[in-house]
């Protein structure tokens, strides 16, 4: 009976709210703020007749394109696009976060989404009051954040552990020719909003250009490896875990140096790294110049 009676309660000011909103003039500055405003309203209200009232949270992925526009959608979509969003939130959140999907509607489609409960602690007890937060909370705002940057084309190094999962969400809209919208509604009843469109999706693959920095440094090592196709491994200590590199030399050259496996060598090489736009090292190699004993890094000319 109480329960029924508390949602008597809550569905009468929610009808409260809708009709002060109505009657009422000011404009919000978008759906977004409205909704928030909603939100906000329908907590303050609720805990005065419940304190341990409280909302849900959600994140609703809108999808655009051709291939949403069934109001369905193909499973080979859903796996593709929410491995890599969860792998953005866990990121962000420096823990593993799963995510559930909770339903689809329409409007193209809509994908209804919420952290998994089970990476929540119990309320101790009733008396405490709940918090109005989630581990997946502040994460999922800077994922939006992260997006909102990348649609606007500005620098988005300050969510650099978040780049990879917005770089697999990017390959999973193109791979169906999609867009998004992302709304999260979360416990305080903040709402936030965040849009990727071709033009952040074409920014994101503009960053995966790769440049080519070289160095000249030396190299001094024990050898542990060697390969007539024109490959010398060298250890730099004898632990395990010491550095070793992968040094190529012509054959020809290699033939010609008579080294042996267990010497110690100093070579100079080249270091050749190729970095993608906002830094990231993608690969590095090394490649022989001389033998040489000198020490320190030589910047290419």
């Amino acid at each position: 009976m109480s329960t029924s009676w508390r949602q008597r309660v809550l569905e009468r000011h929610q009808e409260a709210n809708d009709r002060f909103f109505s009657e009422h003039d000011e404009a919000h500055d978008s759906d977004e703020a409205f909704e928030q405003e909603l939100r906000k309203n329908w907590l303050e209200a609720a805990r005065h007749y419940d304190p341990n009232a409280r909302l849900s949270e959600e994140l609703t992925v809108q999808l655009q394109g051709e291939a949403a526009r069934r109001g369905a959608l193909d499973f080979r979509v859903g796996d593709a696009l929410l491995r890599p969003l969860r792998e953005g939130v866990s990121a962000a959140a420096r823990r593993s976060i799963d995510l559930e999907l909770t339903g689809v509607s329409h409007g193209s489609t809509v994908l209804h989404v919420r952290p998994s409960l089970a990476d929540e602690p119990e309320e101790e007890s009733a008396a405490i009051a709940p918090i109005d937060s989630s581990t997946a909370d502040p994460a999922i705002r800077d994922l939006l954040k992260l997006i909102d940057a990348a649609e606007h084309e500005r620098d988005i190094r300050e969510w650099e552990r978040v780049i990879p999962g917005l770089d697999h969400v990017v390959e999973a809209l193109d791979k169906f020719d999609l867009s998004m919208n992302l709304r999260w509604s979360s416990l305080d009843g903040t709402v936030r909003s965040s849009t990727l469109s071709r033009r952040g999706k074409g920014y994101v693959r503009s960053l995966r250009a790769l440049e080519t920095q070289k160095t000249r440094r030396p190299i001094t090592g024990r050898i542990t490896e060697l390969r007539e196709s024109g490959l010398v491994k060298i250890k730099m200590g004898p632990s395990k875990t010491s550095k070793a590199y992968d040094v190529r030399i012509e054959t020809e050259d290699l033939i010609d140096m008579h080294l042996e496996l267990g010497a110690t060598v100093s070579f100079l090489v080249q270091e050749v790294r190729k970095v993608d736009k906002i830094g990231r090292p993608k690969s590095t190699e090394y490649f022989f110049i001389a033998l040489s004993d000198n020490q320190g890094v030589l910047p290419e000319d």
